[in-house]
């Protein structure tokens, strides 16, 4: 996992990254981030590997949620199974939908 202080590409710039925007005290990041790759993936979310294999949900939650608001410059970037994901304090979450090679 690594942090950054710089924004991901949009989507325009980026065929292969499907965006979703949340409201971080309204859908918990760990939810959304597992929402969001279950759509990249074209799977359901209980389809997928549990979230804890990878990082803890809890931390997650309480990083961006402490954290929010428009003006965040936090953000995260991780891979999930074959997809790599950054978040953003902001409430954006990018999935990169073409396979991250190894």
């Amino acid at each position: 996992m690594s942090g950054s202080d710089s924004q991901p590409d949009r989507p325009s710039d980026d065929p292969d990254t499907l965006h979703a925007e949340f409201d971080w005290n309204a859908v918990s990041p760990s939810v959304a981030v597992v929402q969001t790759v279950a759509i990249a993936a074209d799977r359901e979310a209980t389809e997928l590997s549990p979230l804890i294999e990878t990082l803890d949900p809890d931390a997650l939650d309480q990083l961006f949620v402490q954290s929010s608001g428009p003006d965040s410059t936090v953000s995260l970037s991780f891979q999930l199974g074959k997809y790599a994901v950054t978040m953003t304090g902001t409430g954006d979450v990018y999935v990169r939908t073409e396979s991250v090679r190894l």
